[in-house]
């Protein structure tokens, strides 16, 4: 990414943006390869036993990826376009307060970001028994960063900056 300045600002956030894209991706395979329909008689599937627990880990590192995505972007575009100092003001704010501050007013993505944060914590802490009478399954809410992370950049036009 380059500042307003035009000087080269080493980044990682492509390479965070695509470990997460790309372990989605495996995710999602491993989870099709191990879905076989059951007999010709029967409606529906079975879902084999995944003893690597490769679907799992790769939802971990989707989930983990996209926060860290989400945190380098709103650092870097904070700062280009509001100022370190402003930066410094919104460092622990919630992703939300982020957002706003960069003018994005989609509701939607807005609210998704409170749930993502909230699940992000949840799954990666190990807090979900604390907090909740529920539990949130990994692959679900690997689904749902990425589709949070790929509407934030769609939002600020940013697919050609990540290629």
């Amino acid at each position: 990414m380059i500042n307003n300045s035009r000087n080269f600002v080493p980044t990682n956030i492509r390479v965070f943006y695509h470990i997460a894209r790309e372990a989605y991706s495996e995710m999602n395979k491993t989870l099709k390869l191990g879905k076989k329909p059951k007999s010709c008689d029967e409606f529906g599937s079975v879902i084999t036993y995944d003893a690597q627990q490769k679907t799992y880990k790769n939802a971990f590192i989707t989930i983990v990826f996209c926060g860290i995505f989400l945190e380098s972007l709103l650092h870097r575009l904070i700062v280009e376009q509001k100022g370190h100092a402003t930066f410094i003001k919104y460092d622990y704010k919630s992703y939300k307060d982020k957002l706003e501050l960069l003018g994005c007013e989609d509701k939607a993505i807005l609210d998704d970001c409170i749930q993502f944060q909230g699940a992000r914590k949840e799954v990666v802490h190990e807090k979900c028994y604390v907090y909740n009478n529920h539990f949130r399954v990994a692959q679900k809410e690997a689904a749902f960063a990425m589709g949070l992370i790929q509407k934030i950049v769609n939002y600020f036009d940013l697919e050609k900056r990540l290629e």
